[in-house]
């Protein structure tokens, strides 16, 4: 009885001294200043920042919040940002976003991860639910936004419809129409005013109306000379812009901005109207004539006709809608851009730019023996082009129209170079840091040099060089490359050979050139240039 007693004793003793600690604590936590507290977290962070600021590169992990402080603090210069990291962690890193977000991902720029997932084991790497979700209200289940049967099905349909011999003339001849009737005169009335113009924003209306003819059959009109703003065009550049945003946010977050209907998913929301009725509507005057028994819209090439001209409506207004807007992002922007950048290299490349004018003086040679010199390149003669072709092949290399891409994982995996993958992870590669590395390109990986890209046979011939697709993405790669590379070629050649021809391209003195954060690799400040004309074919 008085052991019981004596450890009831020791027992209330005890609580009363935790009691008291406790208020001890208490009393001093309410005593502290806000200052105080600051002092104490800023402490600690400082303490955190200082273990791991020298961890090889990789940028810091806050608590909470992962990597993602690091990248908005980079995000005006992301691009480059991922390439730093890469090259101090060899070529792959590990991005842990915020907790609970789904942001978590494996970067890399190596070969053979790239390879790996892109063709060895393709089907372990889709485009995945989380890519779905962001383009779903762009793109809907069209062939850059579908995985499995429904992706397989829509590239075979598409392949023959590329592969078609009426396609392909159809699209040669319309670039060649749009060079010479709509870009030349509006550049040439440009020289004339000794005037300024956003070289970009030119190149993007270009290619838009190229594109919306080869995929529509219907110019859109976006290169008449008073260069008018088109309601489509404008909201297509809203909409894309927009979708960059879903990329760099934690899914919770943009899924409530586009409820409540704020932020970049208001101006998403107000694109998608006019896009969805510009198409819509073309695709009921064609359902209508091909119904009343009109044969234009059957004969034509475009491949909205071809895929409608198939008996017994095969196809849905929705998958026609979906294929169309598809094709027109992959075909517009790409190539726009991709000209934008190979002119900014030429200006800081003379030596490049004669040496592609010699190329073009060749082909008016050889015509001068009786064939047209006036007329335009034809097909034939920009496929002898080695060496524009190599040029603009090397702006691909340094400036990818599309700098990042990625992949959903499907089941664990462990990459090539020994990086453990999990599930819902996503696989990012970075296309820009693939150019821009030393073990891949050389130490002059940096410079831009198109005789990188050519080789000369046993005979002399002049050739292009073939590089790993693996290491030169430009054009996707593996089972997903891209189905309109030809085309893309054929556009940027045409075009960037009939103003080599006619026209000197200087940029603005003091012009300021960097990357827009897109989804595609868009100057921010656009490209403003002044233009000369010139005789080539005078030899000035």
């Amino acid at each position: 009885m008085d052991i019981f007693h004596s450890l009831q004793a020791q027992n209330y003793y005890q609580k009363k001294v935790n009691l008291g600690l406790a208020m001890k604590i208490y009393d001093l936590m309410f005593s502290l200043r806000w200052y105080e507290i600051g002092l104490a977290v800023a402490s600690y962070l400082f303490i955190h920042f200082w273990r791991q600021r020298n961890r090889n590169g990789v940028p810091l992990s806050w608590p909470m919040l992962g990597m993602l402080p690091s990248l908005v603090v980079n995000l005006d210069r992301m691009y480059d940002w991922i390439t730093e990291v890469l090259k101090a962690q060899g070529g792959t890193c590990v991005f842990r976003g915020p907790w609970l977000s789904n942001m978590q991902s494996v970067m890399t720029c190596d070969p053979r991860n790239i390879e790996y997932a892109l063709k060895i084991h393709f089907s372990n790497y889709p485009k995945g639910k989380d890519f779905h979700r962001v383009f779903e209200d762009l793109l809907g289940d069209g062939i850059f936004n579908a995985d499995a049967e429904s992706w397989r099905l829509q590239r075979k349909i598409a392949s023959l419809q590329f592969n078609s011999r009426g396609f392909r003339q159809f699209t040669a001849n319309t670039v060649q129409d749009m060079v010479e009737k709509r870009l030349v005169p509006l550049l040439a009335d440009v020289a004339d005013r000794n005037a300024t113009v956003d070289l970009q924003d030119v190149f993007l209306r270009y290619t838009f109306d190229n594109t919306c003819t080869a995929v529509f059959g219907k110019n859109p009109g976006c290169l008449a000379e008073d260069l008018p703003e088109v309601p489509f065009a404008k909201a297509f550049d809203d909409g894309v812009e927009a979708t960059l945003y879903r990329h760099v946010m934690p899914r919770v977050c943009w899924k409530v901005f586009r409820a409540l209907r704020i932020g970049k998913e208001r101006q998403f929301h107000r694109a998608l109207k006019p896009l969805r009725e510009f198409v819509d509507d073309l695709i009921s005057y064609k359902r209508k004539a091909l119904a009343a028994g009109d044969g234009a819209a059957g004969e034509m090439q475009d491949l909205l006709s071809c895929f409608m001209g198939c008996p017994d409506n095969f196809y849905t207004d929705k998958f026609l809608r979906d294929t169309v807007m598809n094709f027109v992002i992959a075909g517009r922007d790409t190539s726009g851009v991709a000209l934008t950048w190979f002119f900014w290299c030429l200006s800081r490349h003379p030596d490049v730019e004669e040496n592609i004018l010699n190329e073009l003086r060749g082909i008016l040679t050889r015509r001068s023996g009786g064939g047209d010199v006036d007329g335009a390149f034809t097909g034939k003669e920009l496929q002898d082009c080695v060496y524009l072709h190599a040029a603009l092949t090397e702006t691909l290399r340094l400036y990818p129209s599309v700098p990042i891409d990625h992949k959903g994982v499907l089941h664990e995996d462990v990459l090539p170079d020994g990086t453990r993958i999990l599930p819902g992870t996503r696989f990012l590669y970075s296309i820009y840091s693939l150019g821009r590395m030393e073990d891949i390109w050389g130490l002059d990986c940096l410079e831009f040099k198109p005789e990188r890209w050519i080789s000369v046979g046993e005979e002399g011939e002049v050739r292009m060089k073939n590089e790993s697709m693996y290491k030169f993405l430009a054009f996707n790669a593996g089972p997903r490359v891209c189905l309109g590379k030809e085309m893309a070629y054929a556009q940027m050649k045409s075009a960037a050979a009939g103003i080599l021809r006619r026209f000197r391209v200087r940029v603005v003195e003091n012009h300021k050139v960097k990357p827009k954060l897109s989804l595609i690799l868009t100057m921010k400040n656009g490209l403003n240039v002044t233009l000369t004309k010139r005789d080539l074919e005078c030899g000035t």
